[in-house]
C-alpha cells in the first residue's frame, strides 16, 4: 500500500493537469439572497418549537371521553423532536418533548408496549438534556453539587425556568415508566430517589411548575414509597398531607391538587377520612378546564375509581 503522502501528491498532480474551469463571478447581492433562501429552508429550533406549541394546543382535538386522538399529539412530538435535533442544547424544546411524550403515552394509546417505549424515549431524552446541562458545571457531579442559588447565578432566567421543568417532566416520565415495569425493577434502578431529587430540584427552582406539580409528586412519593433506611431515608409518611396542603394553598383551583390531597389523607391520615372522601368527590364531579380537557377527564376518572375502591372497603350496613 502506498504511503498516504504519496497518494495525496498523486492526487494533487492529477488536479493540476486538468483544464481550468472558469468560475463566473456572482454579484454579492445575488449570493446573499441565495444564502438566505438556503438558510430559510433548514428547520430552526424556533420554528419547530412554534409548530410544536400549535400542535400541543390542539392535543384535545378529536378526543372521546378522555382518550386523545393520536394525530395532534404525534405532530407535537415530531415538532419538538425536530427542535431538539436542530438545537440539542435547547432546554425548552427538551422539556416540551418530555411533556408531549407523557401525554401521548398516557392519553393517546392503550398499548402497554407503546407506552413503555414512549416513556423510555422520554427518559433517555431527559438524561441527554441533563448531561448536556451538566457540562456547564464541570460534569454530572458538579451539577449534582450545585445549589439552587448557584444554578440561578449561572443560568439565564429563562434557563432556570426551563431547567425546573426539565427536572419535573423527567421525573414524571420516569415515574410512569416505573408504574409499567413494577416496583422491584424500579427500586433496583433507584427510581424513587431519582424522582425525589427531580421534584425537590424543580420545586426549589420554580414552585409554580404545573401549578404545584412538584408538590403533588413529592406528596405521592411520601405516601407510596416504602421506608427503607439504607435506600430511602427521606421517606416520611407524616409529610404526605402537609406537602399536598401546600399545593392546594398555593393553587386552590387546580383540580389535581385537591385529588392528591384527598389521596394523601386517605392513605396516611385515616382520622380525616371524611375530608379525604369529600376532596375526591369534588374532583370526581369537576368540569374540565377548556385547555386541559383530556387531562382533567383523566383525573376525574381516577377520582371516581378511587371512590369506588373506598366504598367497597366500607363495612356493610
Amino acid at each position: 500500500m502506498a504511503p498516504i503522502s504519496a497518494t495525496v501528491a498523486a492526487g494533487n498532480a492529477r488536479l493540476r493537469s486538468r483544464p481550468r474551469v472558469r468560475i463566473a463571478r456572482v454579484p454579492l447581492a445575488v449570493g446573499v439572497v441565495a444564502l438566505l433562501l438556503l438558510c430559510s429552508t433548514a428547520p430552526s429550533a424556533a420554528n419547530e418549537l412554534a409548530r410544536g406549541d400549535e400542535a400541543w394546543a390542539r392535543r384535545a382535538d378529536g378526543q372521546v371521553d378522555g382518550k386523545a386522538a393520536p394525530a395532534p399529539i404525534r405532530a407535537a412530538v415530531d415538532a419538538y423532536a425536530a427542535a431538539v435535533a436542530a438545537e440539542p442544547g435547547n432546554l425548552e424544546a427538551s422539556w416540551k418533548l418530555l411533556r408531549a411524550l407523557w401525554f401521548s403515552a398516557k392519553f393517546a394509546t392503550d398499548d402497554v408496549d407503546s407506552r413503555r417505549r414512549a416513556y423510555e424515549r422520554a427518559t433517555a431524552e431527559g438524561e441527554r438534556a441533563l448531561a448536556l446541562l451538566a457540562q456547564r458545571f464541570g460534569g454530572p457531579e458538579g451539577l449534582a453539587r450545585a445549589t439552587p442559588d448557584e444554578l440561578r447565578a449561572r443560568l439565564a432566567p429563562d434557563d432556570v425556568r426551563n431547567v425546573a421543568r426539565l427536572y419535573f417532566w423527567s421525573a414524571i416520565d420516569l415515574g410512569e415508566w416505573s408504574e409499567i415495569v413494577g416496583l422491584l425493577p424500579a427500586i433496583r434502578a433507584g427510581v424513587p430517589s431519582r424522582l425525589h431529587e427531580g421534584a425537590v430540584r424543580s420545586l426549589a427552582l420554580d414552585p409554580d411548575v404545573e401549578q404545584g406539580g412538584a408538590l403533588r409528586l413529592l406528596s405521592r412519593l411520601q405516601a407510596d414509597v416504602p421506608y427503607l433506611p439504607l435506600l430511602f431515608d427521606w421517606v416520611d409518611r407524616a409529610q404526605a398531607v402537609p406537602i399536598a396542603e401546600r399545593a392546594v394553598a398555593r393553587y386552590p383551583q387546580h383540580p389535581w391538587n385537591a385529588f392528591v390531597l384527598g389521596q394523601a389523607i386517605l392513605d396516611t391520615a385515616p382520622e380525616r377520612r371524611a375530608e379525604g372522601l369529600s376532596l375526591l368527590e369534588r374532583t370526581a364531579n369537576l368540569s374540565p378546564r377548556p385547555d386541559h380537557v383530556v387531562e382533567d377527564l383523566g383525573i376525574r376518572r381516577a377520582a371516581r375509581e378511587r371512590l369506588k375502591e373506598e366504598r367497597r372497603r366500607e363495612p356493610a350496613g
